[in-house]
């Protein structure tokens, strides 16, 4: 394992221990953690970085410096990212290219550390603006100092790296100055300027040794002396590496975490992952094969971002801090696309230059205004000049905010107003994360245009009837970025929504409509990145086109021409949130294509919104033998996509060719036919027929003609029908007129037998649908007629339809239709279904109140049907008979029951019977004969 491996690994763990007071959740895909390292090659071969320009500040600013040092700037932010971890040893070098120390030494400290294998020092400029902006001495700077602004917030930062970190020792150098006279200076003038820092060295070991004081480099032996002193210091511990890897990816997770995942309640925060996203970085998924050197985002520091910007070549320059939210939805996709396409560099700067964000009492944002009111004053708190350095750069920068009222749009007028001289000037005020290209040389119709290109929704017509229009920024979440590519799942209505509410319809739009802005806006980001890397490639594609002609008739090319590119154009027509219904498209790919015969132009073509281009031109007078057809796009979509061609070979042969179809058949599905091309005498070759589904058919050339075989699957329907010849070495090209094939609905019979049923009995009819054509019928049929409507499917040639045993005694007519299908024509039957009457079960009388000879009684008559049936209606007849005498009562059922009354009856036993006279669906029935004594 080489120093390198020993170095990273180290880091890993360190930045791993500085993270595990985090809660960590088994959640797929959103455990919470440091991004880890993987160990093997987890991604596919990427191309190599070779596009977009970069910068060696150390070579440009040091003299004796070359370029690849061991030195690294790092922002305020990350210096103290640095100091703060709980472990880790850092070499560190203070100062800027303005000090002349640092410039007499740097040479001597370089020297030593590639002598001892040192990979990194890190180099901490205390002046934020390369100049005098100090945050250890202010002393007549141009800022006001009073109730915690201007100059108070920047020395409170170097106050602050005192106090938490640089001062913990008792024997280390940097102190607090303590004379009141000079309240613009915190750290005392003598302070050192390179040292290592032990993170995990507690309140009195963290300098572990440290060069302060200004060496004497005048003689051979003095500059050997001092070069002793560095490698003392540099060999005085084992030196770590944090990469800007390490840097971004940690401190990005961690704010979105903090922000919006982070709860004590381990469901909540599981809760919590699944509406606002998981980790923004994953080493496994954001490295190539785990080599943090691959990952092209850098952050830099004010003069560093000056530098560039007077610096020669195409740059990429990502605006937006950690801080801000907005930035952490477009960073990760930042990266990739770097990657992608094989940028260099993204350069990240931070407006916010101690990256504490955006308030407008943080004087140390720059993008703001310098006059802000303090204790009821208005007051020079902020150095907005620096960010006015910057728009003048970028002159052509669009921008949400307009500078004044007369610029078009309608968005808010809110420059950046700052102060050079005491003259007020404006700047216009970029939000962020922003993305764009820049090159100073570059021009636009005469006039500077450094901006090349930026991720920004341009000169926009809002459709959602309201105000807003002209330029919009993409101020997207990280949720909605994540989920861009993702649709409302009702099963799982909290993923990837933020604080949209979705119970509604219109919340429901708003989530879309942030997910399709989050989409355009990671397109627009991918688009400015391709076009640093040269656009987007194209290919030209060509069907339709003659593969040969005859001298004596060229006649036209005719030919469909198809523009390929990666190119996706996606626009979404509403704004952010809207609640309106999802509007998007995609932006025309524009641009022509050209036809070139033999080099020569013939013809040209727009390429239309389907991104084809329809060729028809006439072909000009050709000479026997090939020629070459080409095809050039000359490129679209504003420059992002590049020019492509196709060639394709013309033969021009001597004799013109004929091809006739001819007659279609008469077919109906499932039968088959033919159909016979005839092609001018002496050609060779094949044929070619379209028009059928599934695509062209070809046949030989036999005796001049070509016979073609229709398949009987070809669907019922109406068909054109061509006959192409591609032509030989004697005969060109030709096509025959058009010729209409219709199929027709395969013929179907449908019968049945009529069913006859007892009534309680469960009967079925069974219908058999055939074809005299031999095809299978499938779909279903449909029983009407008897009870409920019914509808079975044909299986095997036949439907089976079952019959409930409850369908009251009569006759049915059953009608049983066959729906037939696309290809297939319906077909009927009618039959009859009988359920015919029963007898019920039982015919019983029981004598419910006793006659006498002086008084009346009663009975009761039950008519017992099996069970699940309907009862028994209609009437009874119960006869009494004793000798001579007959006595009759009757009754109508109710439910099957009546009770009847019964006369008064002599003394003695009479016989009873009763006959039930049927009804409905029973048969008529008598019961047993009984007696009944009358005893008085």
């Amino acid at each position: 394992m080489n120093h390198r491996t020993l170095l990273r690994r180290a880091a890993a763990l360190g930045t791993v221990a500085a993270l595990a007071v985090a809660p960590l959740l088994a959640t797929p895909g959103f455990a919470h953690a440091t991004p880890q390292h993987p160990s093997a090659q987890t991604t596919p071969p990427l191309p190599a970085p070779t596009h977009g320009a970069t910068v060696d500040w150390f070579d440009a600013k040091f003299p004796a410096l070359d370029k690849g040092s061991v030195f690294e700037t790092v922002t305020f932010e990350r210096f103290e990212y640095l100091l703060k971890k709980n472990t880790g040893k850092w070499a560190f070098v203070i100062g800027g290219p303005e000090d002349p120390e640092l410039q007499q030494t740097i040479g001597h400290i370089e020297k030593v550390a590639e002598a001892q294998g040192i990979e990194k020092i890190y180099n901490f400029d205390p002046n934020l603006d390369g100049d005098d902006l100090s945050i250890f001495d202010l002393t007549g700077y141009d800022l006001d100092s009073a109730d915690n602004a201007g100059k108070d917030q920047f020395l409170d930062l170097g106050e602050r790296l005192v106090t938490s970190y640089l001062g913990k020792d008792a024997e280390t150098p940097f102190t607090l100055a303590d004379d009141p006279a000079k309240p613009d200076q915190r750290v005392a003038p003598q302070h050192p300027y390179l040292f290592v820092y032990d993170a995990a060295g507690g309140d009195n070991a963290r300098i572990v040794d440290a060069l302060t004081t200004a060496p004497d480099l005048s003689t051979p032996d003095a500059v050997t002396a001092y070069e002793n002193d560095v490698k003392r210091v540099l060999t005085s511990a084992s030196l770590d590496v944090d990469t800007q890897w390490d840097f971004i990816s940690t401190e990005h997770n961690r704010r979105h975490y903090e922000r919006y995942v982070k709860n004590a309640d381990p469901a909540v925060e599981t809760a919590n992952r699944a509406r606002f996203g998981g980790d923004i970085f994953n080493a496994a998924d954001d490295l190539t094969n785990g080599d943090e050197d691959d990952f092209r985002i850098e952050n830099i520091t004010y003069p560093e971002l000056l530098n560039i910007l007077d610096s020669d070549g195409e740059f990429v320059i990502l605006f937006g801090g950690t801080w801000c939210h907005n930035t952490a939805a477009i960073i990760k996709q930042t990266a990739d696309y770097a990657r992608q396409y094989g940028i260099k560099k993204v350069y990240n700067f931070d407006f916010s230059l101690d990256s504490t964000g955006n308030s407008g009492t943080l004087d140390k944002h720059i993008r703001d205004n310098s006059f802000r009111t303090v204790g009821g004053v208005s007051r020079k708190t902020r150095p907005a000049f620096l960010y006015g350095r910057i728009l003048d750069k970028l002159s052509n920068a669009k921008t949400q905010y307009r500078i004044t009222t007369d610029e078009p749009g309608t968005q808010s007028t809110s420059p950046v107003k700052y102060d050079v001289g005491g003259t007020e000037k404006l700047a216009r005020k970029i939000q962020v994360g922003h993305l764009l290209s820049y090159d100073k040389d570059a021009t636009d119709r005469g006039r500077p245009a450094p901006v090349r290109d930026q991720a920004i929704r341009s000169d926009w017509t809002n459709p959602d009837g309201g105000t807003f229009a002209g330029n919009v920024e993409y101020m997207s979440e990280v949720w909605f970025t994540q989920g861009k590519d993702a649709t409302y799942d009702a099963a799982n209505p909290d993923r990837l929504r933020g604080n949209v509410n979705v119970t509604t319809e219109v919340g429901q739009n708003s989530l879309q409509n942030q997910r399709n802005f989050a989409k355009e806006a990671i397109d627009q980001i991918r688009d400015v990145i391709v076009g640093v890397a040269g656009g987007y490639d194209s290919s030209v594609a060509v069907t339709g086109a003659p593969a040969s002609v005859s001298v004596e008739s060229p006649g036209r090319l005719t030919a469909q021409v198809k523009v390929d590119t990666d190119y996706t154009g996606f626009f979404s027509d509403r704004t952010a949130g809207a609640t309106l219904a999802p509007l998007t498209g995609s932006r025309a790919l524009g641009g022509s294509v050209q036809v070139l015969l033999d080099g020569t132009k013939i013809g040209e073509a727009d390429v239309s919104a389907d991104r084809t281009a329809a060729v028809d031109l006439a072909l000009p007078t050709l000479t026997a033998g090939d020629h070459t057809l080409r095809y050039e796009y000359g490129g679209g979509a504003a420059g992002r996509v590049d020019a492509g061609a196709t060639e394709q070979t013309l033969k021009v042969v001597a004799k013109t060719s004929t091809t006739t179809l001819g007659a279609a058949p008469t077919l109906t599905y499932g039968k088959s036919g033919t159909i016979t091309a005839t092609v001018s005498a002496g050609a060779t070759g094949e044929v070619s027929l379209a028009g059928l589904p599934g695509g062209a058919i070809s046949a030989p050339i036999q005796d001049g003609t070509a016979t073609f075989t229709v398949p009987g699957t070809v669907p019922a329907g109406s068909y054109t029908l061509t006959a192409s010849y591609a032509g030989d070495g004697a005969y060109g090209s030709s096509t025959s007129a058009p010729v209409q094939l219709t199929v027709g609905k395969a013929l179907t019979i449908s019968s049945a037998a009529s069913v006859t049923t007892p009534y309680g009995t469960a009967g079925t009819i069974k219908v058999t649908v055939s074809s005299p054509g031999g095809v299978t019928p499938t779909g279903s049929v449909t029983l009407t007629g008897v009870g409920a409507a019914q509808t079975r499917p044909v299986e095997a040639g036949v439907a089976t339809f079952s019959l409930p045993r409850t369908l009251a005694a009569q006759r049915y007519t059953a009608k049983l239709v066959y729906d037939g299908g696309s290809d297939r024509s319906g077909s009927q039957t009618q039959v009859s279904y009988t359920v015919t009457a029963i007898a019920p079960s039982k015919v019983a009388f029981a004598v419910t109140k006793k006659p006498t000879s002086k008084k009346a009684g009663a009975g009761r008559v039950t008519i017992s049907v099996p069970s699940g049936l309907a009862a028994a209606t209609g009437t009874v007849k119960v006869t009494l008979t004793k000798g001579g005498s007959t006595k009759t009562v009757t009754g109508t059922l109710s439910k099957g029951v009546v009770t009847v009354a019964l006369p008064k009856l002599a003394k003695g036993t009479w016989k009873v019977g009763v006959k039930y006279a049927g009804a409905g669906s029973y048969r008529a029935a008598v019961s047993a004969t009984t007696s009944l004594k009358v005893a008085r």
